[in-house]
This record gives C-alpha cells, sequence and structure tokens, in this order.
C-alpha cells in the first residue's frame, strides 16, 4: 500500500464544471507529487438530488480529463450498513439526541441547542440526529492555508430527518475506509474539516491530513458550483479548460489548447511548486475566472 492515499469526491448531481476539473487536478497532483495513490469516490447519498445518469457522466469526463482512479471508483450508496453501523456506536457512547427542529424555526449559525435535553435518550426514528460537539477540536494543521477564526459549528446533524445519512458523517466514515491519507480540496469545505474530525475521535479512527485550496468564482464572485449554475465543462476539448486553468494560475510555455489531457497532465506534473503557485496568485482564497 502507497503511504499517501488521496481521493476526489464530486456529488453526482451534475455534470463537472471548471472548478470540479481544478479540484480534481489540484489533489490529482498533490497526490502525484508524493508518489501516492489517488482514488474516485462518487458521493451519491442524497436520492432525491443525485442520479445514476450523473455518475456516469462524472466518470466519463474525469477519464476523458486524463484522471485514473487508482482503485476501483467508490460510491456511497454502498456503504449504508456502514453508516448505521457508525451510527449505533456514536450512540452507544451517549453522544446522538433526536432533533425535531424545522430549518426555519432555527436562527443562521451554529445550532442553539434546544433540543440537547434529549441527549442519552433513545432516538426518535421521524426526527432528525445531532451529535454532541462538546469539546470539539477547532485547531487545524492545514497543509496550504493559514485556518485561525474557525468558529465552533454547534451540534451538527449525523442523520436527516428524511432517514439520508448527512454529509459530515458518510464523508468522516468514507476516509476511514479507504484508508485516506490526505484529503486536499477547496477552502469552502474547511469548516467541514473539524465536523469530521470529530466524527473520526468519537469511532476511533485516525484523522486524514487536511489541505485546503482556494476555489475558482465567478465575474459575479460566487464559487462555481452546481448550485450557481456553473457550465459543465466540454469533454471533446479538455486542452481548453487546463489552458484556462493555466491561464489563471499565470503560467508561462504551457501546452496548446489543441493539446491532449495527457500532455497537460505531464505539463502540471512538472511543476514542483503547483501548490505554491495557486496560494500566490489567489485572491481572498479565490481564484476569478
Amino acid at each position: 500500500m502507497a503511504q499517501y492515499r488521496g481521493r476526489f469526491a464530486p456529488s453526482a448531481t451534475g455534470p463537472l464544471h471548471l472548478g470540479s476539473i481544478f479540484a480534481a487536478l489540484v489533489s490529482y497532483i498533490h497526490a502525484k507529487h508524493h508518489h501516492g495513490e489517488w482514488l474516485i469516490r462518487i458521493d451519491d447519498l442524497d436520492e432525491n438530488r443525485c442520479k445514476a445518469i450523473h455518475a456516469e457522466s462524472i466518470l466519463e469526463c474525469l477519464d476523458a480529463f486524463g484522471f485514473k482512479s487508482s482503485e476501483n471508483v467508490r460510491f456511497q450508496t454502498h456503504r449504508i450498513s456502514n453508516y448505521t453501523c457508525a451510527l449505533s456506536a456514536l450512540e452507544a457512547a451517549g453522544r446522538l439526541y433526536s432533533c425535531d427542529c424545522s430549518r426555519k424555526s432555527l436562527p443562521r449559525g451554529p445550532y442553539p441547542g434546544n433540543c440537547r435535553h434529549r441527549i442519552g435518550h433513545a432516538l426518535i426514528e421521524e426526527h432528525a440526529v445531532r451529535i454532541d460537539t462538546d469539546g470539539i477540536d477547532l485547531n487545524i494543521h492545514d497543509l496550504f492555508t493559514p485556518t485561525q477564526g474557525i468558529g465552533p459549528p454547534g451540534d451538527f446533524v449525523v442523520k436527516r430527518r428524511d432517514g439520508l445519512f448527512a454529509y459530515q458523517l458518510a464523508c468522516a466514515i468514507d476516509e476511514h475506509l479507504d484508508q485516506i491519507t490526505h484529503v486536499i480540496r477547496g477552502i469552502d469545505l474547511l469548516q467541514s474539516t473539524p465536523m469530521q474530525r470529530f466524527i473520526a475521535k468519537h469511532l476511533g479512527y485516525k484523522s486524514p491530513t487536511y489541505g485546503h485550496f482556494p476555489v475558482l468564482v465567478g465575474a459575479d464572485g460566487a464559487k462555481l458550483s452546481k448550485q450557481t449554475f456553473a457550465a459543465p465543462v466540454d469533454w471533446s476539448q479538455p486542452g481548453h479548460s487546463f489552458s484556462t486553468i493555466a491561464r489563471l494560475l499565470l503560467l508561462n510555455d504551457t501546452p496548446s489548447h489543441a493539446d491532449s489531457a495527457e500532455i497537460w497532465l505531464e505539463f502540471f506534473l512538472s511543476l514542483d511548486n503547483f501548490i505554491p503557485i495557486i496560494t500566490k496568485v489567489s485572491e481572498a482564497n479565490t481564484l476569478s475566472i
């Protein structure tokens, strides 16, 4: 087994956009620079938003861009029993409680603790499940980004009212199951890190090393995402997307936009200072296209 194991975990809610390709590229290059393995995991728990056709599209797109998983692709929907067992372990440890607060009834920010009096009581099936975060460690030794000022998340949801396992729980368990040593992802997910580490700690797991890099934003200043209807990348011309990324990073002597994905990946791999380049040219942890 390689000492380094990284991953890229897109959600199966739509086609990949330039921000997705940038995230895949950064995690892929970091893994390869450390002679490590790089895995693909499809986050497909949300049955209302995630579709098999999107998962297929994502995998075909990644293949067209030259991103090959070191092992078989993982799917969260194959791991329901693992999440169930983990939830039971956290319940047995006295960390969970039921919550029937509606989203509309809650103020912005961390959960105010309205239902904390239920800690230690049996979970109620039709309610959401929260975890008692007393003692959570907010200090993160990030590989790339200063992380001062992370606020307490409050008692966050680990299982939703509709019965779906929440992102923070599933992600923490996924990293353990896949033996991920390094999580390299966008700065927009920095706030998730203390929560996922907290779950890992109380399940007896070793947490990965984390590195958070700047994200791509559009002309309106909003992060490129499926929620903001970012345009899908063109699989048939991966060089165009890689060329745009190279331009954002102010790189010189790059391949042509007409060159293949393989040539572009060789170019990015030749940059020993790839991560410092990103953080140097970014402004407020973003790169504007």
